[in-house]
């Protein structure tokens, strides 16, 4: 991606206060998230982009998750329909809960990788 598309996704990301104005796009890809819908009973996945940014994971599709890597306590490989591209990302949100965030996306190894660096975690 060209500097100059990222500085207009970026300007999107920071007018939705997803993202501060002086935080940087690394890399952004088509990815799926999935969305429990009535607990672990029925669940969905939604189609849309996730960035990466140096302070910040962000998955954008008709809603949107920010995640800061400060956040972030556990990592694991997961899958999606049987196939290998599942990540799963288990954060703190600021009122102290735990959440498990469901994604699908390509390079998943090289990306959890990065969220390890990037977290400061260990992925087992």
């Amino acid at each position: 991606m060209n500097e100059a598309k990222k500085e207009k996704l970026k300007q999107k990301l920071v007018k939705a206060n997803l993202m501060d104005s002086n935080d940087t796009i690394i890399d952004c890809l088509q990815a799926n998230y999935k969305e429990n819908l009535l607990g672990k009973i029925k669940s969905g996945w939604k189609q849309g982009y996730i960035y990466f940014t140096q302070e910040k994971i962000v998955f954008v599709a008709i809603g949107s998750i920010s995640i800061p890597y400060h956040k972030i306590r556990k990592l694991e490989k997961s899958t999606q329909f049987f196939l290998p591209l599942g990540m799963d990302v288990t954060y703190e949100d600021p009122d102290g809960k735990t959440i498990l965030q469901k994604f699908s996306l390509q390079k998943r190894n090289d990306w959890i990788d990065f969220l390890a660096e990037k977290s400061g975690i260990t992925v087992e």
